[in-house]
């Protein structure tokens, strides 16, 4: 569970990074581990009709395995990760 602190920082934390229909390309991969090392906590959103509800969770899972981060928070197609 979250707890309220965090919470609320990931409430205000804005999307970094959006994914869209071509999906996660190397360069992709390559922003969020970037964008990672500099920051405690990333948000990214996948664009609507990229995702569906069947293949979300893995899809998070695949990515925050790929880029060596853990899922904080998950809503739908937003995603917060954060560094191991």
């Amino acid at each position: 569970m979250v707890d309220k602190r965090l919470k609320r920082e990931i409430q205000q934390l804005k999307v970094t990074v959006r994914i869209g229909h071509n999906g996660i390309k190397e360069s992709l991969l390559t922003e969020i581990i970037d964008q990672l090392s500099s920051r405690k906590l990333i948000k990214i959103k996948a664009n609507k009709g990229v995702l569906d509800a069947s293949t979300r969770t893995d899809f998070w899972a695949d990515l925050a395995k790929k880029t060596d981060s853990k899922i904080v928070d998950q809503i739908g197609n937003i995603v917060v990760l954060m560094k191991i």
